[in-house]
């Protein structure tokens, strides 16, 4: 009996560390727990202030991508339906007359009856443009008293000696420049209202938008007809307010809205992205153009657009 006992001691005294010793773990097991959901609902929380970060700066409503292998396979669906339509209408006696000739023609040569109304308009806007900018750069300063809707140059056209067609607002300066500062003002407050209420994707450049555009992203309403409207009208009071601002960026963005808004008459654009992206970088060339005054640095910028997005169709 004695000889048990040591052992038995020895038994109990070694359980006896282990009882604690399970506390532990239900008590990390809880600090665990407790810690997981404290990081839950920060995690939470800073997610749902980023969301809300998002939804402030967020500038563009829509923002997706085109499935190109997708939209080859509308257009081959295209023709075919658009053949079976049209097959009892242009076949005659089991042969293919003069009409199906003048309708393959005509769908072959939409490319270049888009892209001449397009220039055609391009260049008309610009020219309308630089009229009225520089019109509205010198009301500030005075009227010419024969035709008030022309400016300095074309007012004083031939003059030598002074110009007595053009006069100032008044004789005393102070005035002149007090009313130079509200003209300024009226352009530039003009002009910020426009976009903000109409056309919010009007404002700034464009170039980065429409790059995206071109590569394969979609954004509605960033080329739509009332951004070329709003744009064609903020632009010049943007510039003859005085603002640090120039056109050859939003020229290349009116441009390129002015090519969407016409493909969109011709059913080959409107169901096709690709065709359509072929046209917006001939406008980008287009709008290049009429900015700077070189038709060859457009045409350089649009295979610069189309090479940065894989597509090299149109280089060849």
């Amino acid at each position: 009996m004695k000889s048990r006992s040591p052992s038995i001691n020895s038994q109990a005294t070694r359980r006896r560390p282990s009882l604690p010793g399970r506390a532990y773990p239900r008590r990390l097991s809880a600090l665990s727990s407790a810690e997981l959901g404290h990081d839950e609902t920060t995690a939470e929380t800073a997610e749902q202030k980023i969301e809300e970060e998002i939804e402030e700066i967020k500038r563009y409503e829509d923002f997706t991508t085109i499935d190109w292998v997708q939209d080859a396979a509308r257009e081959q669906l295209r023709r075919r339906a658009r053949r079976k339509e049209n097959a009892g209408f242009f076949e005659r006696k089991g042969r293919f007359g003069i009409r199906h000739k003048l309708w393959e023609s005509y769908d072959a040569g939409q490319a270049w009856i888009v892209v001449t109304l397009v220039g055609a308009a391009i260049g008309l806007n610009a020219a309308f443009l630089n009229i009225v900018t520089e019109w509205l750069s010198d009301v500030k300063l005075g009227h010419c008293t024969t035709a008030f809707y022309l400016n300095e140059n074309f007012c004083c056209w031939g003059a030598e000696n002074g110009c007595p067609e053009w006069h100032r607002w008044s004789t005393i300066w102070p005035i002149n420049y007090f009313l130079y500062f509200v003209f300024s003002i009226i352009f530039a407050s003009t002009s910020a209202s426009l976009v903000k209420s109409f056309a919010p994707y009007a404002a700034g450049s464009g170039i980065s938008e429409i790059k995206c555009i071109i590569a394969g992203f979609v954004m509605k309403g960033f080329l739509g007809f009332w951004t070329l409207l709003i744009k064609s009208i903020s632009l010049p009071l943007a510039i003859a307010s005085g603002l640090s601002v120039g056109k050859e960026g939003p020229s290349v963005h009116y441009a390129v809205c002015t090519g969407n808004v016409i493909s969109r008459f011709f059913d080959k654009y409107k169901r096709n992205a690709a065709k359509t992206r072929e046209i917006l970088s001939a406008c980008a060339a287009a709008g290049v153009a009429v900015a700077f005054g070189s038709p060859i640095g457009g045409v350089l910028f649009s295979l610069e657009v189309r090479s940065s997005t894989g597509q090299s169709s149109i280089q060849s």
